[in-house]
Parts: structure tokens; C-alpha cells; sequence
């Protein structure tokens, strides 16, 4: 299937339009969503909880499959800085669906559940008291309570689902940890959690990062400044890169939760995985991230101080 030539029609974007910087990721994520959701959309659930199970990952495969989407279509539309606050929310998407297939089961997911509606109760119901003094109350307090009455029935849905499969309130935080380091921990991806998902925060939190390099380089002549950007927007590219490949890792994990076991069809995954690694090493350098090898880190360190340094001692 030509994934690009796809993607291109459904967006909208003109056939001119260089969609190079996405087209490994595109390909990538597209494949493997289809296979994951072929695999799993196809099991013959024997019980009630396999059935929970079943439809709880594909829905959030395909949420998080909307987000790569999202954060492709950003890049191909020079919004840097958007794709990589999407590629944050795919890289904590994914770290869930992992934690999910690997370490849970529909007692985790009901958890999962709860105490999203737990949560979002309890702040509608801050919402109203912050409100109730001021001159607009009895203009949005009835649209709060509209909102408590929609969520009262995602409710009773829940609680059906505590009772079937005897999930009580004190076990919430054991079995969906509030903190979402913890779940990158227990998945031994603590390293993920700071080189990834940290990494990303500062668009989507509008950190003070940009803004002082930002002020740092005014006096910097143009040539500087361009090379700076370049070297930012490869960033982003690369980012986009390794998240898609957090999501390809975890519809893995999916389907081996699913009994994918032969050779063949995680062969395909694996194909997916090496292709997403070698395109984000490919465009490291760009990124401005050192090899791991001492020696290539060095020169590419001298070689960025070398060119800024012609910018901005154009006699020497």
C-alpha cells in the first residue's frame, strides 16, 4: 500500500508538497497499525474479560495512531514546534498501552478507567465552587451539571465493570500508578522518561528553553541563526521518529499479549523497528546529537564551534 500517497489525499496537502522528512515514520506507524489492528480486531474473545481486553488496546491503538497523524501532518506543514507536543503525548500514549499489555490486564484497565472519572468529578466539582460567587453562576452552573449528568453514565458503565472483575477503590493506585515516571520505571524505560518524554515538554509546557536562546542569539548575524533552526527543526524530524517507534514497540507488545507468537508476522515488526532506528540515526548529526563513539562526538562538536564560529568571527 503507498501509505504516503494516502496520507497526502486524506490530508488535503498538494502533490507538490515534500513529504520526505515524515515518510519513514508514516510508512512505518501505518504498517504496523494495520497489522496490529488486522491481528487483533480478528481474535475470537472466549470470555467477557478478553473481550474488555480486546477492545480497550485497539481503541487506544487507534487514538494514538491519530496523534502520529496529527504530528506528521505538522512537520509536513513546517509546525516544529506542534509536532513535537503531539510526539510527547505519543510518547506517553504508547508508554501506557505498553504498561497495559505487558503489565496488566482488565483489572488495570478498569483502574484505568475509575479514576479518570474520579478525577474529572472532582474537578467539575471545583469548577462550581470557584464559581458559585461570581455574577455569571447561574449561567454556568447548569452547564456543569450538564456535564456531571453525561459523565454519571460513563459511571454506572464503570462500576459495572468494578463489580465483574472485583476492583475496589483502594486498589486503584496499585494497579494504575498516578505517576506516570513510575510506569516508565516498572517498564525498565526510565531513560525513556527524561530523553524522551521530558525532552519534549518544552512545547507543549512553553518552557523559558526557546525564549533564552532565543535572546541569547539576537546579536547573532543571520547565518548563525539559520543554522540554529536548522538544526532545531531536525530535531523535531528525528523526535517524531523515535516516538513512532515507541508506538510500534507497544502495538508489539499488544499483539504478543495476544499470542502473536510466529516468526513471521513479528518479523514484520521488527522490519518496522530497525527501519525507524536507522532513519533516526540518519538524521542524529543534523539534530545536533553526538555519536556515541567518543571520537565522532568530538568532531562533531569542533565542527558545529567551527562553523559559528565563522559566523560570528567572520575575520578570523
Amino acid at each position: 500500500m503507498n501509505y504516503v500517497s494516502e496520507f497526502r489525499k486524506k490530508k488535503g496537502f498538494d502533490k507538490k508538497l515534500n513529504l520526505s522528512n515524515i515518510q519513514v515514520a508514516l510508512e512505518c506507524a501505518s504498517e504496523g497499525n494495520k497489522i496490529a489492528y488486522d491481528y487483533i480486531a480478528n481474535i475470537d474473545n472466549q470470555t467477557e474479560k478478553d473481550g474488555f481486553i480486546v477492545h480497550t488496546h485497539l481503541n487506544l491503538i487507534a487514538r494514538i495512531y491519530e496523534q502520529i497523524e496529527g504530528m506528521l501532518s505538522c512537520i509536513a506543514t513546517g509546525c516544529y514546534t506542534s509536532a513535537e507536543a503531539l510526539a510527547r503525548v505519543v510518547q506517553e500514549s504508547s508508554v501506557n498501552l505498553m504498561y497495559m499489555a505487558l503489565n496488566g490486564d482488565e483489572r488495570t484497565i478498569t483502574a484505568y478507567m475509575a479514576k479518570w472519572h474520579d478525577e474529572h468529578i472532582r474537578k467539575l466539582n471545583d469548577w462550581k465552587k470557584e464559581v458559585s460567587d461570581k455574577d455569571y453562576a447561574n449561567d454556568v452552573i447548569p452547564l456543569i451539571d450538564g456535564r456531571i449528568n453525561t459523565v454519571s453514565h460513563y459511571a454506572e458503565y464503570i462500576e459495572l465493570a468494578k463489580s465483574n472483575f472485583s476492583v475496589t477503590e483502594i486498589e486503584y493506585n496499585d494497579l494504575w500508578c498516578n505517576s506516570l515516571f513510575k510506569r516508565f520505571e516498572k517498564l525498565g524505560k526510565a531513560g525513556d522518561y527524561f530523553s524522551i518524554y521530558h525532552r519534549l515538554s518544552g512545547s507543549s509546557h512553553m518552557t523559558a528553553e526557546d525564549t533564552v536562546l532565543h535572546m541569547m542569539t539576537l546579536q547573532y548575524p543571520i547565518e548563525a541563526r539559520q543554522l540554529i533552526s536548522f538544526e532545531a527543526c531536525s530535531y523535531s524530524i528525528m523526535m517524531s521518529r523515535i516516538v513512532t517507534k515507541s508506538f510500534v514497540e507497544a502495538i508489539t507488545y499488544c499483539c504478543i499479549r495476544h499470542n502473536m507468537l510466529d516468526e513471521e508476522s513479528l518479523n514484520q515488526f521488527k522490519r518496522l523497528l530497525s527501519k525507524l532506528a536507522i532513519s533516526t540515526a540518519e538524521i542524529a548529526k543534523d539534530a545536533g546529537i553526538p555519536s556515541s563513539s567518543e571520537e565522532d562526538g568530538k568532531e562533531r562538536i569542533n565542527e558545529l564551534q567551527n562553523r559559528l564560529g565563522i559566523f560570528l568571527n567572520p575575520t578570523k
